[in-house]
């Protein structure tokens, strides 16, 4: 009874305790602004110190809370540690010894400014910068989650971000396009491609394309995809963890549950798919056109009068000539009744129908094989059939008509005498699938999961595959099909059939529609009005089709989108869906509809919705992609001069960028963050304009030598007394190999490199293998930024290099040092051939080991070997070659740290 009582009384303390910090925090949120929510106003300039001889601003904000705390700077670094750092900051590449050798003849006070300006004039700068954007926003080329397809055209996205830093295109401009480039400036390429930023994230494919419209799930996948979207984009360009406001009030920050729903609202009518684009803006501008006259077709904006009007029935025979020439491809299996369980059906010639009696056991499989009648078909379809000798006309054999079917398998052999092949299926599509059901489940290798039909039982449905480019299946080669049924009843399949076709996959899609099948049965002078607007909709649509096949192939970019071809049930909204206010987050819980919005608590930042943006969700976009670039927003200007300055220094200065509110830290040095912040806004968004302001401190060019008197005030060093040695990151460190060996590519842009081997899987994610990918291999001398990059399946030395996972958002990478990095910089087979590749030019030069090895430390750490560092290097090239002695120094403090 204590017990209870002791228990009873620290829960009532518990609660009395978290009540009041509730209170105390609402009452703070009340009474106080947050920093970041201040206005942002140019604060003045602290007067230098009489000892603080720079005539840059930064180093006076620094060098005024450095006198605060007792502190003050370091003398400035040495020529070599200057260019080893600004180099990996700008370009994430190194020096070469020439421009150490140039830098000492011209001088600091004239060279270096010309050395910045040729840093951020040159391309690399882009490659290098980018990457960090990348990080933020977790791009990658796979979908992720349980099916990691990859993404073939997510790479355009990745040479805008190039291009743009390379560009100094406005940062406010640069907002915008990721956000609504595409509504913005509708008739140029570049800005539809920025919209790849909203797709950059994961993408649930099992639930967006397995599971039927209208379901809650289908509705809960829907709002989480949408809030991955609202994650990013208040998260990389405002710093707010607005997505703390989706169950509830945000417990820290003013930002309540209605601003989060609002910002579904903006969002809800975006999808992530394929979008095509073209180079040249006359082309691209009559592609996008037709594209929306589709989408206006497929949303019912377009006039019913136009769609009825005397040309109608010239364009329905015409469509319907195309069409019975795609279906005259399917062709039915004829079986051959080898397997026990077809020997038991009937086969019905009429139809090619198979009628399987009534089963004897819960579980088991039916199978039958059939000779293919074509070389690499295209697609396989299964249609369950109703019939009089089925419970409920079936088409299963449940006493509802029901089935349940677990597993859908394709097998093949050229010849009896060979063994079978599993066909690898995918993009499946179909009618209509049971709540909890999904023909998708065919496929998942998951006895558990199962596709049905209840309760549209007594009528046909039909399933559809797309068969692989690479699928083995030969004309006259033998096909077995296995329907498994493992569920805890007897829900068998009675009767069904199955087809072949070689027609191409973008002619099969419209006619797998139950609708135009019913419509064209039906004798013309019979036809209802709704049957003659869907005929003369598709009629339309596929003269609209041809007119878009007429112009050159289109590119493709991996963007935001709310038009695109179906694929099975993902399909597109054509307009913003209804978003509900969910109580506590439940999709059971919804509220009154939402509007459009922001966070309100920004009043003086406009919102202007209009009509036009209500019924459009490009608008929708837009117009918050203009609140959330406006000029008097000090969140937008903030964040960004935060990261920029996060990446010269190693920290930012408020220290969780991605969380500028209460619950994250507040900046070491406010005025110093608000000045950096107007110098972006008020100069047109410069990024290169802030990266030389700090390139030119002294703040950035002083040493990273340790001080003991210093380290005991600040520890942390967070008010820069010190330049903090940085380790090189992943890819600095393989591009700077790379770039000491001579092999680094010079090519730019283009489609990622896949430097793995890959072949299909059983399912949806293929196999990899990085470890039997050759390291001498062509793509392996691309720069790091190229690679083909999966989130479930990464490189291992990457990610031993702390390289991100790409399924989060990466505002700070971790960086550590441990055995698993030094195992990898010894054993792995890239890092091995580096030092082969380095020593072979070095040995090309010098033909002595003492000039070798004096060659290597110049080519990699601006410098010479000391006494000692030549002794030991000598004797263990000796020993072990001058290729592992490479090895010996890529795995050094002294090269792995840039000081």
């Amino acid at each position: 009874m204590k017990t209870w009582t002791l228990i009873l009384n620290r829960s009532k303390l518990w609660f009395a305790g978290s009540v009041f910090l509730a209170i105390a925090l609402s009452k703070i949120s009340a009474s106080e602004t947050l920093w970041s929510l201040k206005p942002l106003v140019r604060p003045a300039l602290p007067q230098p110190s009489i000892t603080n001889e720079s005539n840059n601003p930064i180093d006076w904000f620094v060098n005024h809370r450095q006198v605060q705390q007792g502190l003050k700077s370091s003398p400035r670094a040495s020529h070599r540690q200057l260019l080893r750092r600004v180099f990996n900051d700008v370009w994430g590449l190194p020096p070469l010894y020439e421009d150490l050798e140039w830098l000492n003849e011209t001088g600091m006070e004239k060279g270096w400014a010309q050395l910045v300006d040729r840093l951020l004039g040159s391309p690399h700068y882009g490659e290098r910068w980018a990457r960090h954007w990348m990080d933020v926003i977790h791009f990658a080329e796979t979908h992720g989650h349980d099916e990691d397809a990859p993404r073939e055209h997510a790479w355009p996205y990745r040479d805008y971000l190039i291009q743009s830093f390379n560009n100094d295109k406005p940062y406010a401009q640069f907002a915008r396009e990721q956000i609504a480039g595409d509504a913005m400036r509708p008739e140029n390429a570049e800005s539809l491609i920025g919209t790849g930023f909203l797709a950059a994230g994961p993408w649930d494919e099992s639930s967006q394309m397995g599971i039927q419209d209208g379901t809650l799930d289908k509705k809960v996948a829907q709002y989480l995809d949408r809030d991955d979207m609202i994650t990013t984009t208040m998260s990389t360009f405002l710093g707010l963890t607005v997505h703390c406001a989706r169950c509830h009030d945000h417990k820290f920050d003013p930002i309540s549950i209605e601003d989060y729903y609002s910002l579904q609202a903006v969002f809800a009518g975006v999808d992530r798919n394929n979008r095509p684009f073209d180079r040249d803006n006359d082309i691209h501008q009559k592609r996008q056109t037709l594209l929306s006259q589709k989408t206006d077709l497929l949303a019912n904006r377009y006039p019913e009068g136009e769609l009825l009007n005397q040309h109608a029935k010239a364009r329905i025979d015409r469509w319907n000539d195309s069409r019975q020439s795609v279906l005259d491809r399917w062709t039915f299996s004829v079986p051959d009744f080898a397997e026990e369980s077809a020997s038991k059906a009937s086969f019905q010639p009429k139809d090619h129908s198979l009628f399987f009696p009534k089963p004897t056991s819960d579980q088991g499989l039916l199978a039958w094989t059939f000779s293919s009648p074509y070389t690499k078909p295209t697609a396989i379809q299964l249609e369950v059939l109703p019939d009089d000798r089925l419970p409920n006309q079936g088409p299963g054999w449940a006493s509802n008509g029901n089935f349940r079917l677990s597993e859908f398998k394709v097998f093949t052999r050229p010849d009896p005498t060979t063994p079978w092949v599993q066909v690898p299926l995918q993009q499946p599509q179909n009618d209509f699938s049971e709540h909890s059901t999904s023909v998708r489940y065919l496929i998942d290798n998951d006895n558990e999961t199962t596709w049905g039909i209840l309760p549209q039982t007594g009528t046909a449905h039909r399933c559809f595959f797309e068969l692989s480019p690479e699928t083995l299946i030969q004309k006259g080669g033998q096909i077995k099909i296995e329907l498994q049924h493992y569920h805890k009843e007897a829900l068998w399949i009675g009767r069904c059939r199955v087809s072949l076709t070689d027609a191409a996959r973008q002619d099969i899609q419209p006619f797998l529609e139950a609708e135009l099948d019913k419509a064209f049965s039906t004798p013309e002078d019979q036809r209802t009005r709704v049957q003659q607007l869907t005929l003369s909709r598709h009629a339309t649509l596929e003269h609209w089709n041809q007119k878009l096949n007429e112009l050159p192939p289109a590119s493709q970019v991996y963007a935001a989108t709310s038009f695109f071809d179906s694929a099975g049930n993902f399909k597109p909204s054509l307009g913003p869906r209804e978003v509900r206010k969910l109580i506590r987050g439940d999709i059971q819980s919804p509220r009154e509809i939402m509007l459009p919005g922001a966070l309100s608590q920004l009043k003086d930042i406009p919102w202007n919705p209009n009509e036009r943006e209500l019924s459009q969700e490009s608008e929708r976009r837009l117009t918050l992609a203009e609140w959330i670039s406006h000029p008097r927003n000090g969140l937008f200007w903030r964040s960004m001069a935060n990261r920029i300055w996060q990446h010269h220094f190693g920290s930012p200065l408020a220290g969780t960028p991605n969380d500028l509110g209460h619950s994250g830290q507040a900046p070491t040095h406010p005025e110093l963050l608000d000045w950096l912040a107007c110098e972006l806004r008020d100069s047109n968004g410069s990024l290169k304009h802030l990266h030389r302001l700090i390139l030119n401190s002294s703040t950035y060019q002083q040493s990273a030598t340790f001080r003991d008197a210093a380290a005991e005030i600040d520890a942390s060093n967070q008010y820069y007394w010190r330049m903090s040695p940085r380790r090189l990151d992943a890819e600095s460190f393989r591009d700077t190999l790379l770039a000491l060996s001579q092999d680094l590519a010079t090519e730019m842009g283009g489609p990622s490199v896949k430097q793995f081997n890959m072949r299909p899987g059983i399912h949806v994610t293929p196999i990899v293998d990085y470890k039997g990918f050759a390291p001498g291999e062509s793509a392996m001398t691309r720069r790091s930024i190229y690679r083909f990059l999966f989130r479930t399946l990464p490189d291992p030395f990457m990610q031993a290099m702390d390289c991100p996972d790409a399924s989060s958002w990466t505002p700070k990478r971790t960086v550590s040092m441990g055995p698993l990095q030094a195992l990898a910089l010894m054993n792995d087979e890239f890092v091995i051939y580096m030092g082969q590749r380095l020593s072979e030019t070095l040995n090309q030069d010098y033909a002595k080991v003492p000039s070798s090895i004096t060659a290597l430390f110049r080519k990699a750490l601006l410098r010479d070997p000391t006494p000692e560092e030549m002794l030991i290097f000598s004797e263990y090239t000796s020993q072990h070659s001058l290729a592992n002695a490479c090895r010996f120094l890529f795995n050094s403090n002294a090269f792995m740290f840039i000081e």
